[in-house]
């Protein structure tokens, strides 16, 4: 008695049979002999020889070269050996074969496909055909076992379609790699696609987009509802297609997918520019420049280059000095909120002053101590000195005395609470 799945396979191929060769119009006589023809087209006497030739035809594939190009199967040198990759499955982060699950795929001529859907029949015992061939089990035996025809010869002939040449063949329209090894050699690689990860990649997606689901969850997003599981979505799919027209010309999975395959989205991830420098070794260097404070600096040299000293140019002197503290204030507050957003790890060659008074998980350092901030009011006081004399701002700056040193202090110090 057949398995269930075998005597499937030849209902259908009887029914397709019948519809593409008895019309309604055909005369009673003329509807018995093609019923008879089909009968004697499907016996097994006569089919499976007849598919045992044909299996041949088709090489069973993990890797088809024909996803590279349609015409690689054949070349000059031969048929480019079919690949069959049996990897063992590792928990080691990466997806290859053996890690995935998924059926061989197979290329060829189409006009033998029907020969691979017998071969990958899937039986009662949850094996394939063509495995219980390999096997020899009792159930292939007693199938193969024909009159006209030795059971060897049968599978022998089943078999062509997962056997390959003892020599390995490529194809010059198959992607070449030539990988350098010792001394001098190097690997020719040949690249493919794996098709069985590609299509099992494109049934998931499918999954989750078009899923029963996922219908309904979207259906109460559109209406405002509510929907315990949720669903998620897959932005940037691009679909590409495999043999135009003839999908069947360059796999059996290609064919049933229609050709078309989803690509995931390649792009670079989208950074988000950061406008304010961040320190890591001196804020006063790295994130306030002279040149941010051109302005102040060129009314300072001005002032200093000025042939009077009273009161007034004094003021106007304590007044730029002031200007500079709040352009350092400004970049200390465009700075700390920049951290405040900031990912990755700060820099531990900043000062510890300096941290203090930016980061922000010293926030509350900053309230309750006051040491750090008189470190600060150095920092800012040598930094206009730096920047009006070595900033490259000021062509000739005038010689600075003392003095100046303390009048610069003493105006940032009156910001001491600004600073914090």
């Amino acid at each position: 008695m057949l398995d269930p799945a075998i005597t499937s396979f030849f209902a259908e191929r009887k029914e397709a049979w019948r519809k593409k060769n008895i019309s309604a119009s055909m005369h009673e006589d003329a509807v018995k002999e093609k019923e008879q023809e089909c009968e004697q087209v499907f016996a097994l006497a006569n089919w499976l020889p007849d598919a045992a030739k044909r299996a041949g035809q088709i090489s069973v594939s993990t890797h088809p070269c024909t996803f590279s190009h349609p015409s690689a199967r054949k070349n000059t040198n031969g048929y480019a050996s079919s690949i069959i990759a049996h990897n063992k499955p590792s928990a080691d982060g990466f997806l290859r074969a053996g890690n995935v699950n998924v059926k061989p795929d197979a290329l060829g001529n189409a006009a033998a496909l029907d020969v691979y859907k017998f071969l990958h029949l899937e039986l009662e015992d949850g094996q394939t055909l063509l495995s219980h061939i390999e096997q020899e089990s009792e159930l292939v035996k007693s199938l193969l076992s024909l009159p006209n025809l030795g059971y060897q010869a049968l599978r022998d002939g089943f078999l062509n379609m997962v056997r390959s040449d003892q020599e390995d063949v490529s194809s010059s329209k198959i992607k070449q790699v030539y990988f350098p090894i010792a001394d001098g050699e190097y690997h020719l690689l040949s690249l493919l696609t794996h098709s069985g990860h590609l299509y099992e990649l494109r049934r998931r997606l499918d999954g989750l987009r078009f899923g029963e689901d996922v219908k309904q969850a979207r259906e109460c997003r559109k209406q405002n509802q509510f929907y315990a599981n949720g669903y998620r979505e897959i932005y940037g799919l691009t679909t590409i297609g495999f043999g135009g027209t003839k999908p069947q010309n360059i796999s059996v999975l290609n064919n049933q997918n229609a050709g078309k395959a989803h690509l995931l989205s390649s792009l670079p991830p989208a950074l988000k520019s950061r406008e304010t420098r961040l320190p890591k070794s001196d804020f006063f260097k790295e994130c306030f420049t002279a040149w941010q404070a051109k302005e102040v600096l060129d009314a300072l040299h001005r002032l200093f280059t000025s042939e009077h000293n009273n009161i007034h140019i004094r003021d106007g002197r304590d007044y730029r000095i002031q200007q500079y503290v709040d352009l350092v204030i400004e970049r200390m507050w465009q700075v700390r909120f920049a951290l405040t957003e900031y990912q990755g790890e700060l820099a531990s060659d900043l000062p510890l002053e300096q941290k203090i008074w930016l980061y922000p998980e010293f926030e509350s350092q900053r309230s309750e101590q006051d040491e750090w901030l008189d470190e600060i009011v150095r920092y800012i006081s040598r930094g206009l000195l730096r920047h009006y004399n070595k900033g490259k701002v000021i062509a000739s700056p005038v010689l600075l005395a003392d003095e100046e040193l303390l009048a610069i202090e003493k105006v940032v110090s009156n910001s001491k609470e600004l600073l914090r």
